[in-house]
């Protein structure tokens, strides 16, 4: 059956061709009030860039022809503008104009089309269950989806070999593909980890993909930063990211639940990274989302006064590293590195314009960043830089997001291959938080 598919202005500012991601063989249909919205936006800079070039190809078209049968785009599929149904009574409480105008196409699409599916795509839930409430079926855009935590990308991966095969691969620094049991079976992907076990005896070893074979972690039996020991298999790959030369691996993306370890792992690298210069500085950023959504502007004080509450994870973290090397009281929470400059805050919202070299830049809480603004924070990577994004893809505060759809997601999935990229996720399992810690978040 072919679909007719009618967009709200987040779903078509998805992408600049947003119009052909809905097959060759349906209609997709915007509502005028959304090409209002479209000329009237002034949100986000790179949302206005896609506003505008979508504008400029709805401008390539014969416009009486868009608003009567509809014009055929390059993938074969119909796009048409519709104009507005005035007659048709919205019974509905809370919404706005622009929303009403669009349910009143909707709706007088149906109409007008019974044998066709009539589809609102949105991605509001709350406008979404609206739409349902009016008959009108409505589906989130599931171009900008990504899986579900449990399908997400996790960096790594568990692999059975033989014990000769463990040995060789000790003594030969390389694990050949071939060497590994229903090797078929694994998509293998650049960077990834693996868990290596032994089918034919207890032995084990952790290894990574390097886009031909297996190669052992360089840092697996290093001594770590700041005394910090990994105490399981994931915070080894942790370390392997965090400590490999920003040459090698300039962007690293860590995945995890509290207690995992992330944040602390990261701080101590960064921390001997500017005791070694390898690099000038460290910034640190987490974006100003809390668990009661309130925003950064009704906190008090200047900028530096506003964004010190959300920084109480790297903070604490901090003063545990510090602490544990040394006694003085100049040391005792950190305060001498930023009064130093060797840390600097980053808000997110003032990166726009800037190049950052010779840094270590560590991005807390990704998951609360919108998908939109990633790119505006990786195109700011320069010569020097290391680049480590962290986060919990199950934990969103954003009311905006939710787990399939953040900017954690979507960095791990576009860039996970990418020789550039390394990325590890941290089991549950493997967090090092207390029993209480544990038990408390099972059951609750």
């Amino acid at each position: 059956m072919r679909k007719i598919f009618v967009l709200r202005i987040n779903s078509l500012l998805s992408s600049a061709d947003s119009t052909m991601r809905f097959g060759s063989d349906n209609e997709v249909v915007i509502p005028l009030a959304v090409i209002d919205e479209l000329q009237s936006y002034r949100g986000k800079p790179e949302k206005k860039k896609v506003a505008d070039s979508i504008l400029s190809y709805i401008e390539t078209f014969d416009i009486a022809k868009l608003m009567k049968e509809g014009v055929k785009q390059a993938n074969g599929s119909i796009l048409k503008i519709a104009t507005n149904h005035y007659d048709i009574p919205i019974n509905i409480e809370g919404i706005n104009d622009t929303d009403r105008r669009i349910f009143q196409v909707c709706v007088g699409l149906q109409q007008e089309n019974k044998s066709q599916k009539i589809i609102l795509v949105s991605k509001n839930s709350a406008i979404r269950i609206k739409a349902r409430a009016l008959g009108i079926n409505a589906e989130d855009f599931r171009d900008d989806l990504f899986p579900t935590a449990p399908e997400q990308y996790s960096g790594r991966v568990h692999i059975e070999t033989t014990a000769k095969a463990i040995n060789d691969f000790f003594e030969q620094k390389y694990l050949a593909i071939s060497d590994v049991i229903k090797d078929s079976e694994i998509t293998w992907i650049h960077n990834m980890f693996t868990e290596i076990s032994a089918v034919d005896s207890t032995q084990t070893a952790l290894g990574r993909y390097d886009g031909e074979k297996i190669v052992p972690l360089v840092f697996w039996d290093k001594n770590f930063p700041y005394g910090v020991k990994a105490k399981n298999a994931g915070q080894r790959m942790l370390m392997e990211c965090l400590l490999m030369d920003w040459t090698k691996a300039p962007l690293v993306i860590v995945k995890g639940g509290a207690g995992t370890g992330k944040t602390f792992c990261s701080l101590a690298a960064a921390l001997q990274g500017v005791e070694e210069e390898t690099y000038s500085r460290i910034l640190v950023a987490t974006p100003s989302e809390t668990v009661g959504n309130e925003r950064l502007g009704f906190l008090p004080g200047d900028m530096k006064d506003k964004i010190s509450p959300y920084l109480g994870g790297i903070k604490d973290n901090l003063s545990i590293l510090i602490n544990g090397k040394s006694k003085k009281p100049s040391y005792e929470n950190g305060e001498y590195y930023f009064e130093k400059g060797l840390i600097e805050v980053q808000p997110i919202g003032f990166l726009r314009g800037r190049t950052i070299v010779n840094s270590l830049f560590i991005i807390d809480e990704t998951q609360n960043i919108d998908p939109g603004d990633i790119k505006s924070i990786v195109t700011r990577h320069a010569e020097g830089s290391k680049f480590i994004f962290l986060g919990d893809p199950t934990q969103v505060d954003n009311p905006k997001l939710n787990e399939r759809y953040n900017g954690l997601v979507y960095l791990s999935e576009k860039m996970k291959g990418i020789p550039q990229c390394w990325q590890i996720s941290l089991k549950n399992s493997e967090s090092v938080r207390s029993e209480l810690s544990t038990i408390a978040s099972k059951i609750l």
